[in-house]
């Protein structure tokens, strides 16, 4: 470095440090020499830490290193390089050794005679969190409508064998679209408040128990927002293939839906007796899928089913606050 170097790196750490982004600052050797505050807080290490270290073995996951490394040489050599002055996507390391997204830019530049690259990042991991989110929301979306309209036949079919009279189907047949529509709602709108779970299970079920095909009971617990939202789309799931599937195919299957709360945990069992319409079903469609990432992600629980010749059993385990 020329004798100007000192005077520079000053004035440029004073600019890094008003940067509302992680702002990265290495030499033509691959090292660091400017690392603001946000980039402390984003990957970690302090200033003191990442000043001097490759940046290849400081941020940048294995896999990417010998790209970077290469990508640096080839631009030195040529002056061209795919990354410089463009805004990508990519991987970063974390001091604690996770990986998370970050969106970067990285631009070249010369001061008092030094080649130097300058690459701006942004920790993207809750936008990227959204756009999973918003995806996985579009194809449950496009699952539930054509479940609805399957169901719906189903209702119409169950109603139209057991009604005397066209009134008496009529009646019977509102009321179990009405009670889908009350459950449907929690699908579709955003639950911004506590919720006892006795209603959730009264919206999915309401109709089933007032014609003696279902029942359930348990310990009152309140459940946050988003339990609701999950454990609905859950509940509505086994619900939609008990219709289709499973024991409610038929007038003689029956539901029970019982719960206990030990220690924290609620244990939730959804037991259906009756021979399903659809012995041969394994549960490993998209439905099953989303009932599991549901577990998962709005529950942090569990969930074990078991197909049984005369109908499913599943157990669902989560914790709840006291």
């Amino acid at each position: 470095m020329n004798a100007g170097w000192g005077t520079f790196h000053a004035g440029l750490q004073t600019v890094l440090d008003t940067a509302l982004d992680a702002v990265i600052v290495i030499g033509e050797d691959g090292r660091v020499i400017g690392w603001n505050g946000i980039s402390e807080r984003t990957f970690g290490f302090s200033g003191d830490e990442a000043i001097g270290q490759r940046l290849s073995e400081l941020i940048i996951p294995e896999r990417f290193r010998d790209a970077h490394e290469n990508g640096l040489k080839h631009y030195l050599a040529t002056g061209e390089g795919p990354m410089i002055d463009n805004r990508i996507e990519i991987e970063a390391l974390h001091r604690d050794g996770r990986e998370f997204p970050v969106e970067l830019s990285i631009t070249a530049s010369e001061q008092f005679g030094d080649r130097l690259f300058v690459g701006f990042l942004r920790d993207i991991s809750e936008q990227r969190a959204v756009a999973e989110r918003q995806q996985r929301v579009l194809q449950e979306s496009d699952h539930r409508v054509k479940n609805m309209l399957t169901v719906v036949a189903a209702i119409a079919q169950q109603t139209a064998r057991g009604a005397a009279s066209v009134d008496g189907f009529i009646d019977t047949f509102n009321g179990r679209l009405e009670s889908l529509a009350r459950a449907h709602q929690l699908l579709v709108g955003k639950v911004w408040q506590d919720v006892a779970l006795t209603a959730l299970v009264e919206r999915v079920l309401g109709s089933e128990v007032a014609t003696g095909r279902a029942r359930f009971g348990g310990p009152e617990i309140l459940l946050k927002a988003g339990q609701v939202l999950g454990l609905s789309m859950i509940l509505h799931e086994l619900y939609t293939n008990a219709v289709k599937y499973g024991a409610l195919c038929s007038d003689d299957g029956r539901l029970a839906l019982d719960w206990t709360f030990n220690d924290g945990e609620v244990e939730l069992a959804w037991t259906e007796t009756g021979v399903p319409c659809t012995p041969e079903f394994d549960g490993t469609g998209f439905g099953q899928r989303m009932i599991a990432m549901s577990v998962k992600s709005d529950l942090d629980g569990t969930i074990d089913r078991d197909w049984r010749p005369d109908g499913l059993t599943a157990v669902l385990r989560f914790p709840v606050d006291e």
